[in-house]
């Protein structure tokens, strides 16, 4: 396996430094992106991550939340996890939060949001 990298949802200029701890920083999207057609955008989308993606790879939410959910939402359906980095500056140790969904924790939130619908 190689070394794990860090899929930037949309980079816009910010500053990742932060994430370099995780892999090299590599963006899915880059700068500004249209709306005009959102099945264009997913298609793009989930050719980068079915081309230059692997399992232990992070997705760094960044941008309009609508390219991470569509992001996140591929890249754990094409993988079966996704690890994403979140932004949180009040972090003390830090300045990103690890959110890891696989299959199993998957499956137990549906149970729980299950359980207290009824």
């Amino acid at each position: 396996m190689n070394e794990p990298r860090v899929f930037i949802t949309n980079y816009a200029g910010h500053t990742y430094d932060g994430a370099r701890q995780y892999g090299n920083l590599v963006a899915l999207t880059k700068g500004y992106v249209s709306f005009g057609s959102l099945d264009r955008m997913k298609y793009n989308v989930f050719e980068r991550i079915l081309k230059d993606t692997e399992r232990e790879d992070w997705l760094l939410l960044s941008g309009v939340p609508i390219i991470s959910a569509i992001a996140a939402m591929l890249w754990f359906t094409y993988h079966g996890k996704c690890k994403m980095l979140i932004w949180d500056r009040k972090k003390p140790d830090g300045p990103y939060r690890e959110l890891i969904i696989d299959r199993d924790n998957y499956e137990m939130m549906l149970n729980e949001i299950e359980r207290d619908a009824a």
